[in-house]
C-alpha cells in the first residue's frame, strides 16, 4: 500500500508542484490550501505524514501542528515543515512543538522526496521515476550571523545558489536558540555583533558537543593579529574579508563541508595548542612556525590547529606526520598569506620533510 501524504499550504504551486514528485516517487496525496480543509481531511483519513507550510492564509500551521500531536490518533503521525528563510521563529516554535523535521523554500523537490521517504520508510521506486538528486546530494544547512541586513542578504543569495537551506540571525542572542533547535552543516558569524560578539558565541559553540566539529567561519573587517588569534583559540576554522567578493566566500563554504563530510578519520582529541615555553626551539614544529611568515601572536595557534585538522600532535611532529599536514598548514596560511607568498612559505615547509627523512635515514645507518 502507498504511503499517504497531506500536503497543507496556500500556494496552489507548490502543492501541484510535490505531487509532481511525490506521486511518481510512489506516494498516495491529498493536497489542500487551508488549515480548515487540513483538519477536515485529518478527521476523515489516515496519512502516514504530513508536509505543512508554518503560514497559511487563513490560519497558522503550527497551531495545526499542535493539534495533530495533541489528538490520539494523529500524535504519532510525522511532520515534515515547509518555512522561508524569514519564519525562523514560526520555524522553532513547530520543532519545539513536535515537527519532525523541516525544509526551507525555496526547496529542492528531491530533497522532500529523500526526506518523505526517511519519514514514512517508503521502499525505493525505480531511479527513472525518481526526481533527479542534484541540488539536494550536495544541499546542506548554513546559519549565517550578522547584523548588517545588506550584507546578510547578499550573503544568503550567493549560498543559495549552491542548493543550500539559510538560516539568517541578526545577533548571537539570536542564533544560540536556533542552533539548540535544528541541527546545522556550517556556521557563518561577523566578529563584531551586537552585545555578544563573535569570539564569544564561537567559545560556547565549540563547548557543546553536538556542535565542537560544525566548521565555523568568521567574517571581519580588520585582520588584527592579536582578535584572531582570539577567534582561532576560541574555535574559528578560517576567515573571510566581508570587502571580498562573495564567490570567493562561495568556496570557502564549499571547501569546509567538503572537508567536514569527507572527513574518515576518528575524532582527534581536544585541541590544545603548545604553549611557547613548551615550544623547544629545536623541535620540527617550532621550524614550522619559524618559516610560517605568520606573526608570534598568531603563528603558535595557527600552525597547532592545522596539525590537529590533519589528526597530527605538534607536540610529536616528524617528518611523515608533518607531510599529511602539510595541505592543511597551506590552507590555514592562505587565511593570512598572498598566494605567492603562501606558495614561498610552504616550500621551505616541504623541505624540512625531506631533511627530516635525511637525518632519519642517517642515524639509523
Amino acid at each position: 500500500m502507498k504511503p499517504k501524504v497531506l500536503i497543507v499550504d496556500d500556494s496552489a504551486t507548490v502543492r501541484a508542484d510535490l505531487e509532481g514528485v511525490l506521486t511518481p516517487a510512489g506516494f498516495a496525496t491529498s493536497a489542500l490550501g487551508s488549515v480548515s480543509g487540513a483538519r477536515k481531511a485529518l478527521a476523515e483519513m489516515r496519512f502516514d505524514l504530513v508536509i505543512l507550510d508554518v503560514h497559511l492564509q487563513d490560519g497558522d500551521g503550527v497551531e495545526l501542528l499542535i493539534q495533530i500531536r495533541s489528538e490520539e490518533r494523529t500524535s504519532h503521525v510525522p511532520v515534515l515543515l515547509l518555512s522561508t528563510e524569514a519564519a525562523v521563529q514560526a520555524r522553532l516554535r513547530g520543532l519545539d512543538r513536535g515537527a519532525n523535521d523541516y525544509v526551507g523554500k525555496p526547496y529542492d523537490p528531491s530533497y522532500v522526496v529523500k526526506r518523505a521517504r526517511e519519514l514514512t520508510l517508503a521502499p525505493l521506486k525505480s531511479l527513472e521515476s525518481e526526481p533527479k538528486l542534484v541540488a539536494a546530494a550536495r544541499r546542506r544547512r548554513v546559519l549565517v550571523v550578522d547584523d548588517s541586513p545588506t550584507f546578510l542578504h547578499a550573503v544568503v543569495e550567493e549560498l543559495r545558489k549552491d542548493g543550500h537551506d539559510l538560516i539568517a540571525a541578526a545577533s548571537a542572542e539570536e542564533a544560540m536558540p536556533m542552533l539548540k533547535a535544528q541541527t546545522v552543516d556550517c556556521i557563518l558569524m561577523d566578529l563584531i555583533l551586537p552585545k555578544m560578539d563573535g569570539i564569544a558565541a564561537a567559545r560556547l559553540i565549540r563547548a557543546d558537543p553536538k556542535l565542537a566539529t560544525v566548521p565555523l567561519l568568521m567574517f571581519t573587517d580588520l585582520f588584527e593579529s592579536k582578535r584572531m588569534a582570539e577567534a582561532l583559540a576560541a574555535g574559528v576554522d578560517a576567515f573571510c574579508p566581508k570587502a571580498s567578493d562573495l564567490g570567493l566566500l562561495r568556496a570557502q563554504v564549499r571547501n569546509l563541508l567538503r572537508r567536514g563530510k569527507e572527513s574518515e578519520f576518528p575524532t582527534p582529541p581536544p585541541f590544545r595548542a603548545p604553549a611557547k615555553s613548551e615550544s623547544d626551539p629545536g623541535t620540527l614544529f617550532a621550524r614550522v612556525v619559524a618559516l610560517s611568515g605568520l606573526s608570534t601572536v598568531i603563528a603558535n595557534t595557527t600552525i597547532a590547529r592545522a596539525c590537529h585538522r590533519a589528526h597530527v600532535d605538534p607536540e610529536i611532529l616528524d617528518a611523515d606526520k608533518l607531510t599529511a599536514a602539510l595541505p592543511f598548514i597551506r590552507e590555514a596560511l592562505r587565511v593570512f598569506l598572498t598566494e605567492h607568498e603562501t606558495r614561498m612559505r610552504m616550500v621551505a615547509i616541504e623541505d624540512l620533510t625531506h631533511q627530516g627523512r635525511w637525518l632519519t635515514a642517517g642515524n639509523s645507518r
